[in-house]
């Protein structure tokens, strides 16, 4: 057999084998990548999370309010027993005890007048005998207001009067607290229980017309003081 029978007969083979041997190390280099991906993904560690660190919001702080000023226009009432607190201008505390609903302390606006501060106190009981006070007096910061009742009403206190302790002015006031009738003015004399503007005003007209007055006794002769009045007087008042 000849050298070119030779090649003929085993070239075709050879080639073959050569195109067999090419498919499998291809296969085996697509297989051997796999596995290092695969091996890749399965060693891999795993992700690790990162916390971030929560910062707090700080908002600028807002101003303190501003405190509340208390009203000094009207003030309310204080229960029995307690005290009032420091007058601001334009308010006056008066202490209302007798035949009222509610004794106590009130604050009044100032101006206010007695009858105002027997309605502060709850009005005045069944028994109250409210025509031995000049319920139109103004009020005086510090005053003490009684009012009389029907058990009480002749031997009412010199508090009674509605006027508060001091006795305002010189002229008017006398020894012992006591008002003088021979040299008390008109806003003097509306301090005492059951003298209004007007009968103030005929008790000034009687002592100028007649002269000062000698006793107490003499103010019966003036006109629309009679018995009652005149009994709750006695002690209040001196020639």
């Amino acid at each position: 057999m000849g050298r070119h029978d030779f090649f003929s007969r085993y070239a075709p083979r050879a080639s073959r084998l050569r195109f067999a041997v090419s498919r499998v190390a291809v296969l085996v280099l697509v297989l051997v990548v796999l596995a290092w991906i695969g091996l890749s993904i399965l060693l891999a560690p795993p992700p690790t999370t990162t916390q971030l660190e929560t910062v707090p919001l700080v908002s600028d702080p807002s101003p303190p309010p501003a405190s509340a000023t208390p009203s000094t226009a009207a003030a309310g009432a204080l229960p029995s027993g307690t005290a009032a607190p420091g007058n601001s201008e334009g308010a006056v505390t008066v202490h209302v005890v007798g035949a009222v609903k509610k004794p106590g302390v009130y604050t009044l606006p100032a101006g206010a007048r007695i009858v105002d501060a027997l309605e502060a106190a709850g009005g005045m009981r069944r028994t109250a005998r409210p025509e031995l006070l000049n319920l139109a007096a103004r009020l005086a910061d510090g005053q003490q207001i009684v009012l009389p009742g029907s058990a009480d009403a002749q031997a009412a206190p010199p508090s009674a009067a509605g006027s508060s302790a001091p006795v305002h002015g010189t002229d008017g006031g006398a020894a012992g607290g006591k008002i003088s009738l021979n040299s008390a003015d008109a806003q003097q004399l509306q301090e005492l229980p059951g003298i209004g503007p007007a009968l103030a005003q005929r008790i000034i007209d009687f002592r100028e017309a007649h002269g000062p007055f000698a006793s107490v006794e003499e103010l019966d002769a003036v006109s629309g003081i009679g018995p009652a009045v005149l009994g709750n007087l006695r002690e209040l008042v001196q020639p």
